[in-house]
């Protein structure tokens, strides 16, 4: 098959670890701003990588460094730093697989986008997840919107986060030390609002608390504790929770985007949507 046009986005190089998660920030924010009917998956993911961001802040990547895949998890002792290195790896490699695919099927005509991702070997579920996100964007242009238009975008959107999860997290979660993992599991939160503004219940969710108030019948069938790294958990925890909490937050139009203005302006980007 001939190869179709592709969409060329702008990054800093993998060194500059932080101005690159500062610059995929933008870009989701930016994504989502003009289009929140379409793209729920990239509001939550520009929340999502901001506090990748404040985390991967806290490593000191001017004396370590960055290290590859391979190179990381072919040491016997791991450390700390290692770990760090596989959420900045989990960071990018979202945008690669996910964000990029957002990007470029905000840009180019629908058949090229898709013969690109047939070409790429994507997978199925994600194919099928921009088809209707296509149909839907295409009944949005036509001014035809309605619950059932919305509720599909929202299944879409909730298809490629459950890839996102399971093909693209997952398999680098599993290469976590565990003491690595113990310590995300108990410190894991997430917040729809970012850290220099007030926070609220409703906008707010602790996995450890979620988890142990909520997900008994879960975590009994897979063990004693909740734990962060573990699929089934991690994704209770996000559809019974975080989705729900996202849904609720957007619908207060002023608030979301005063905070999705903030994320939009963290690097100066600007998408030519």
């Amino acid at each position: 098959m001939k190869p179709s046009p592709t969409y060329v986005f702008n990054l800093p190089p993998e060194e500059q670890v932080i101005k690159r998660n500062r610059t995929i920030t933008t870009y989701y924010a930016q994504l989502y701003q003009r289009e929140p009917y379409l793209y729920k998956w990239a509001g939550m993911a520009a929340f999502a990588s901001f506090h990748i961001g404040e985390k991967l802040k806290m490593w000191n990547w001017e004396s370590s460094g960055i290290e590859s895949l391979s190179v990381t998890c072919a040491r016997k002792n791991r450390s700390l730093g290692d770990d760090f290195q596989i959420i900045r790896i989990i960071n990018n490699n979202i945008f690669a697989e996910i964000g990029g695919a957002h990007l470029a099927f905000s840009q180019m005509e629908f058949h090229l986008f898709k013969a690109n991702l047939i070409n790429a070997n994507k997978h199925k579920l994600i194919i099928e997840a921009f088809e209707r996100l296509n149909h839907e964007r295409e009944q949005l242009k036509s001014g035809g919107h309605s619950e059932l238009n919305n509720e599909i975008i929202w299944n879409a959107n909730i298809q490629i986060l459950w890839h996102e999860q399971s093909k693209v997290v997952q398999p680098l979660f599993d290469k976590l030390t565990r003491a690595f993992s113990r310590a995300m599991t108990f410190f894991a939160s997430f917040d729809y609002k970012i850290n220099h503004h007030p926070t609220r219940r409703i906008s707010r969710s602790r996995f450890i608390l979620f988890m142990l108030l909520n997900g008994y019948g879960i975590v009994r069938s897979n063990g004693l504790l909740p734990e962060l790294t573990n699929l089934n958990h991690r994704w209770f925890w996000i559809s019974e929770d975080l989705i729900k909490k996202w849904k609720i937050v957007e619908s207060d139009h002023d608030l979301v985007a005063k905070e999705i203005n903030d994320l939009a302006q963290m690097e100066d980007r600007s998408l030519s949507l």
